[in-house]
């Protein structure tokens, strides 16, 4: 019996100090799901004749599309009857891994009805859409989704010096990002892979205070490759990203997609691996975790005791009922 409370106590002893040492190397995490499937139907004419020989001969475009853009990360076909549609792998992903998000994708393209235009973006990093022509219209040019979503990184004991609560940086120079999306035209975004880069965020904010870095990573379709082109929808998917709430820092991420029919965007801020020492120097982290430690101990040892105790009574009354028992005998 000893030797099981003792073994209990050395369980709860190695298991209190593995979890101690997690909160000093490392912060709390809250994670938010970023998986998305984000669809844009365009409304279909008020009178469309063909409608349905349209929709006939799209169908089995679809069909074909995911196959197609496969090996390379992309595709444009072109069906017979005027139906257009072309496919985008985000990065340089496996050409399985691309069959699977475009084939996802147009399942859900073919729930448009009769729109005559459409599009579909997955956050497995594919975009597929169609159309009934080869030209980009209005609102395609237009259109943007801003998608958000990330972590929110507390440290693990939130403290203030001075009894006032911090104040957040949270804001990007709109001019400094959309420059910076911009350049990315330049550096290959309509490449198979796209382009990236990454930037501190002193370099995008006048008030920064964390060492936030910022990745930028961008594509560009590439029917509509051209560097000038390709800047321009940079350009206006950067300026549809809020400037603000972005918690610059130091203890917050934050990830945006844009979504375009001619361009991909993505923001993304990341802090640094915190150090050990910034919580081992703070005493009253230390105190608190003793004093954690000790009652839990305390409290596994009385157990133990209680236990040993409840053990030896009941044997104690075993022993005296045998001896009762023994008596008559005796006489």
């Amino acid at each position: 019996m000893a030797s099981a409370c003792a073994l209990t106590t050395i369980a709860i002893l190695a298991a209190i100090l593995f979890y101690v040492l997690l909160l000093l190397s490392r912060t709390m995490e809250l994670r938010f799901a970023a998986s998305y499937a984000m669809v844009d139907c365009a409304p279909p004419p008020s009178s469309d004749d063909g409608a349905a020989a349209f929709r006939g001969t799209l169908l089995p475009l679809l069909a074909a599309l995911p196959a197609a853009a496969a090996p390379t990360g992309f595709a444009s076909l072109q069906s017979g009857g005027g139906a257009f549609a072309r496919g985008l792998c985000l990065g340089d992903p496996a050409p399985q891994d691309c069959l699977a998000c475009l084939a996802a994708a147009a399942k859900k393209l073919a729930g448009c009805g009769a729109s005559r235009r459409a599009g579909v973006w997955r956050s497995e990093g594919c975009f597929l859409a169609y159309a009934d022509g080869n030209t980009s219209s209005a609102h395609e040019d237009a259109f943007r989704d801003v998608i958000s979503f990330g972590e929110e990184v507390y440290p693990a004991v939130i403290s203030v010096d001075d009894g006032t609560l911090p104040s957040y940086p949270n804001c990007f120079d709109t001019r400094a990002l959309v420059a910076l999306a911009q350049s990315l035209a330049g550096r290959g975004a309509a490449n198979c892979s796209g382009a990236r880069v990454v930037t501190d965020a002193a370099a995008l904010s006048s008030n920064a205070t964390g060492k936030n870095a910022v990745k930028l990573r961008a594509q560009c379709a590439r029917d509509r490759a051209a560097a000038a082109e390709c800047a321009r929808c940079l350009g206006d998917s950067a300026r549809e990203v809020r400037a603000c709430g972005w918690g610059l820092d130091g203890e917050h991420e934050r990830v945006a997609d844009v979504l375009g029919y001619n361009c991909f965007l993505r923001i993304e801020t990341s802090v640094p691996p915190r150090p050990v020492a910034k919580y081992v120097k703070q005493p009253v982290v230390l105190a608190l975790c003793a004093a954690i430690l000790l009652v839990l101990v305390v409290t596994a040892v009385i157990a133990c005791v209680r236990k040993k105790r409840g053990t030896g009574n009941v044997a104690a009354a075993a022993a005296s009922g045998q001896q009762t028992n023994a008596s008559p005998a005796a006489n």
